[in-house]
């Protein structure tokens, strides 16, 4: 009996600990460029207006992608407001936050 049990804990064990049980977020749970465009411009203080978005989705490639850059890369935010501040000048940017400055790999 003992060795069931604990054959039964040794198995339960490594399937909780198998990385294929493990959640990993997707670009599902990512905001697309888009939406992350509303978030910035309301926090800057600049009103989202449709023509802005338009030129924003006009950026989002495959997958939701922005310029190049996947949903889930920690960069993807940065990467839209930088497009929003140097190419759209809707936004204006801390130096220290400009992508010119080394921030991008």
């Amino acid at each position: 009996m003992i060795k069931k049990i604990a054959g039964l804990a040794l198995a339960i064990t490594l399937i909780s600990s198998t990385p294929v049980f493990a959640s990993t977020a997707s670009d599902e749970d990512f905001k697309a460029a888009p939406a992350l465009a509303v978030e910035i411009l309301e926090d800057h203080g600049v009103v989202p207006t449709g023509d802005i978005l338009k030129l924003v989705a006009q950026n989002v490639g495959p997958k939701a992608s922005f310029m190049g850059t996947q949903k889930s890369d920690p960069m993807y935010k940065h990467k839209v407001m930088h497009y929003l501040h140097h190419t759209l000048n809707v936004i204006e940017m801390d130096q220290d936050a400009c992508e010119h400055l080394g921030m991008m790999e």
